[in-house]
């Protein structure tokens, strides 16, 4: 059988994901190049939260959550601790009828696929779960006490090692610099160890570096930048004496990180038309921490003013600025593009660790058996031409 060679630029869970799956099978001879180390950059920032159910993903695409969840708790039966899941279970708030549909929907499709769910009117109760939280102006709250939050680095690792055990080629510290191609198809790749390689496919799955690698073949990738600004914060005079769930309003979200409280701004309630929320810019000139502007802890504590105020007087431990790679429709590129050979899993924004598998399961499908998906037909690039 006739080998495939697939060449993927990016070794976070959006890299190593692809790289695994297309490992599953024989005639894949994959190689995957991060420039710095497996798990880092963006991925490294990620906040985890693979939430059964909230407003992060469409409650149509329900079925790519679950898997994503699934394939976790599969790999932290098979090795504890290597996907980094801290069951805290997760509380989503309903702050107007709209939400509380979505979530009312999202807790039966997680019922139906045999996980705990309820939807909770009785304040009383949602205090006892979240004593912190104000329950004034909403309307209710669904949680689960199944899910919680995973580590990103954690997961991409153990995809990486997973997919040497089977054969695939792992290469760190190693900057592609040059994509080949010839008459409008790729042929290749160049990297910083002047290692020249032929390849069928090279797949981009640089995250936020997505621009930049597709100028590489004289390609506009149609990504912008959002702020993932994430602030650390520790209760005022007292560790958690509960279990903090993931906390889930549409403008905000939250989780425990040990006994502090991380907190960001969620990624859909970004405004792409305003320079403070997105851009385009360079996230090789990140700091790896700090970064953070004082407009989006403004916004948050008001936030937890509003609704969280037993933890509106915590002090500000630490902070953090990531980009999240968006599309102006907030899904992710996935699949083919006008230059033959050149295929996108980018564009993750802030769903990346919720997504990443279900895409990755379904890319190497279309590599190694040309079979399209729904889901690569809903993610296409062509979705965003004309």
């Amino acid at each position: 059988m006739e080998k495939k060679k697939i060449g993927i630029i990016g070794g976070g869970i959006s890299g190593t994901c692809l790289g695994y799956h297309l490992s599953l099978y024989d005639n894949a001879e994959v190689v995957v190049f991060e420039k710095d180390t497996v798990g880092g950059a963006s991925t490294a920032k990620s906040a985890g939260t693979v939430c059964l159910f909230d407003d992060s993903l469409r409650n149509r695409y329900w079925d790519v959550r679950l898997y994503g969840f699934e394939s976790y708790l599969k790999m932290e039966a098979e090795e504890k601790g290597s996907a980094g899941f801290d069951k805290t279970g997760t509380l989503v708030v309903a702050t107007n009828e709209a939400v509380e549909a979505t979530i009312k929907t999202g807790i039966a499709l997680t019922k139906a696929a045999g996980y705990t769910g309820e939807y909770i009117t009785d304040k009383d109760r949602i205090k006892e779960i979240l004593p912190d939280i104000s329950t004034e102006n909403i309307l209710g709250a669904g949680y689960t006490q199944d899910d919680g939050f995973f580590d990103g680095t954690m997961i991409s690792n153990t995809y990486a090692k997973k997919m040497q055990k089977n054969g695939g080629t792992l290469k760190t510290g190693v900057k592609v610099t040059e994509i080949k191609v010839d008459n409008n198809k790729v042929t290749g790749l160049k990297t910083s160890e002047g290692e020249d390689y032929e390849f069928d496919y090279v797949v981009d799955c640089t995250g936020p570096w997505s621009k930049f690698t597709g100028e590489m073949v004289g390609m506009d990738v149609p990504i912008w930048h959002t702020k993932a600004e994430a602030f650390f914060l520790s209760p005022p005079g007292k560790k958690l004496d509960y279990t903090f769930p993931v906390l889930k309003y549409p403008e905000f979200y939250g989780l425990r990180a040990g006994d502090n409280i991380f907190i960001c701004k969620s990624h859909l309630s970004m405004d792409l038309n305003n320079p403070m929320h997105a851009g385009q810019w360079d996230p090789d000139k990140l700091p790896a921490t700090g970064g953070t502007d004082d407009y989006f802890i403004d916004f948050l504590l008001e936030q937890l003013e509003m609704k969280v105020p037993g933890i509106v007087d915590s002090g500000l431990v630490s902070s953090w600025l990531s980009y999240r790679a968006e599309p102006k429709d907030f899904l992710p590129l996935l699949g083919e593009t006008p230059m033959e050979g050149y295929m996108l899993a980018t564009g993750y924004g802030g769903n990346g660790v919720i997504e990443a598998p279900a895409a990755s399961r379904d890319l190497a499908k279309l590599i190694m058996r040309g079979e399209s998906t729904p889901l690569l037909e809903d993610w296409a690039f062509k979705r965003l031409l004309g």
